[in-house]
């Protein structure tokens, strides 16, 4: 299994194509109100932690005039390919993609006017000595933030009605297999945000949560339909490689509540099936599938 959390994993990482897809993700109504939780204003020195491509720094430095954002990740593909898309834009100027550890940072203490990082910290192998870095380089009186997300708080979707063969029993078992494994889980328990206790044990004051809600449907014409396909066809895939965890790790369980090898083989294929529907069959489809989850932002002061 990937160990998601693990510094050689992320030094090794390549592919930036799911990273790049998050530009979709952040509109520019909304820059405004993220500069005020994130305690950032046009002219503020920013950090931005393991910035990955540089999609959040990008948007981030929209809103600066006089300021400059820094974005650093471990991955030296992730900002050769994030340095080369800010010459394309024009943006150098504003802001800078590094490659440093973010256990170690080369920056000066007390250096960044605010440190932000999006769904960074939650990666990292100590998040603990990670989050001690960042405040370290903030500015005493700054802000020091994370976004984070959950699957286990309020959320929803629409699965669609697709037209291909099966897609109906895919439904009926992909229910049955997320309800033997959120029994599993403990199901109706709420979601743990362990980032405001990690925070205040850092030495930060004046603890904030600011929940919002993030809804994808894959028919949104308001977004280019190449980036609708890929996610489609990206999410789908995450679904079929979950599928095979849950049940790889749990077949014995699954089993006792009458979720057999048979059904997990279907299920599998199933999943299979509407992958290779969508890759042929998605600029037509009509299906209006669509996913709604929770996500969050924690911000600190440094005093």
């Amino acid at each position: 299994m990937v160990n998601y959390n693990s510094t050689e994993y992320w030094k090794n990482a390549t592919s930036y194509t799911s990273l790049e897809l998050r530009s979709h993700r952040f509109q520019d109504d909304m820059l405004p109100v993220l500069f005020k939780w994130l305690g950032i204003s046009e002219q503020s020195l920013v950090l931005d932690g393991g910035c990955g491509t540089g999609v959040f720094t990008r948007y981030l430095a929209k809103g600066l005039t006089t300021g400059h954002i820094t974005g650093f990740d471990i991955s030296r593909a992730f900002i050769d390919f994030g340095n080369n898309k800010l010459k394309e834009l024009g943006i150098e100027h504003k802001t800078t993609l590094e490659i440093a550890d973010g256990h170690n940072l080369h920056y000066t203490d007390n250096h960044f006017d605010a440190v932000t990082n999006y769904t960074y910290l939650g990666l990292l192998e100590n998040q603990e000595v990670g989050l001690k870095e960042l405040i370290r380089v903030c500015k005493k009186g700054g802000v020091v933030s994370t976004f984070g997300s959950t699957n286990r708080g309020a959320g929803g979707g629409f699965t669609g009605n697709y037209p291909f063969d099966g897609a109906e029993r895919l439904i009926m078992l992909l229910d049955k297999s997320y309800e033997i494994f959120n029994d599993l889980l403990g199901k109706g328990s709420p979601a743990q945000l362990s980032e405001p206790v990690l925070f205040e044990s850092c030495g930060l004051s004046e603890i904030n949560i600011y929940p919002f809600a993030h809804l994808m449907c894959y028919n949104n014409a308001g977004l280019p339909i190449e980036y609708r396909k890929t996610l489609a066809i990206s999410e789908t895939s995450d679904e079929l490689r979950m599928a095979k965890g849950r049940y790889d790790e749990n077949e014995e369980k699954y089993n006792e509540q009458g979720f057999t090898l048979d059904n997990q083989h279907e299920l599998i294929s199933l999943l299979e099936r509407k992958i290779e529907y969508l890759s042929n069959h998605f600029e037509k489809d009509k299906s209006y599938e669509w996913r709604a989850g929770f996500n969050y932002i924690v911000t600190g002061k440094k005093i």
